[in-house]
């Protein structure tokens, strides 16, 4: 049996995200590069129904908007512009009680549309979540571990949403050890 479609955004039947909710989103503002970026971009405004599609991908494992959300991240990083694609991880504990990682599901459906390799290049230390947390507690931000090797190479570190850029910028430091020559950011979502 096939189950209908549904907007995460409204939860209407049909495509995903639907034509009102698109026409609700906003796109995002320039996003502050964080440290140890050379560039960061984001796709939409994190607040309406756009809030509503990431937090569905997120928490509700709701995918059907996946490849919308990648498909606009890969047209606002461009073609060339990364040699390959990563995510920044979330922790063990919380992809086994999630079922799966958000950040890479993103990021493989990324890489597919911009015909790059898409690989784990880091894991994410255990530790607090960012969400939920005050803005100056968030600038401390996550700690990732190296898993491998990407001497010279422009990386293209994909995220949900991009608030204060500390997690993208740990992952970025992380990148950098290990030999990223260049790291671009990218996220569904920017809060103004």
């Amino acid at each position: 049996m096939l189950l209908a479609t549904r907007c995460p955004g409204c939860d209407a039947v049909g495509p995903a995200p639907c034509a009102s909710c698109i026409a609700q989103m906003a796109r995002a503002r320039p996003v502050p590069t964080p440290a140890g970026l050379d560039r960061c971009v984001a796709l939409l405004d994190y607040a309406g129904p756009a809030r509503e599609v990431v937090a569905q991908l997120k928490y509700r494992n709701a995918r059907t908007a996946a490849a919308w959300l990648a498909h606009g991240l890969a047209q606002l990083v461009g073609p060339r512009a990364a040699d390959l694609v990563t995510w920044a991880p979330t922790t063990d504990l919380r992809r086994r009680s999630r079922g799966f990682d958000h950040a890479e599901l993103l990021a493989r459906k990324v890489a597919v549309e911009l015909g790059l390799p898409c690989w784990s290049v880091l894991a994410r230390v255990p530790g607090p979540p960012q969400t939920g947390r005050t803005l100056l507690e968030r600038r401390e931000g996550p700690q990732f571990q190296p898993r491998r090797t990407v001497k010279g190479a422009t990386v293209l570190l994909v995220d949900d949403v991009v608030t204060t850029g500390a997690t993208l910028s740990a992952a970025a430091q992380a990148l950098r050890t290990v030999g990223a020559a260049h790291v671009v950011g990218a996220a569904a979502a920017h809060p103004r």
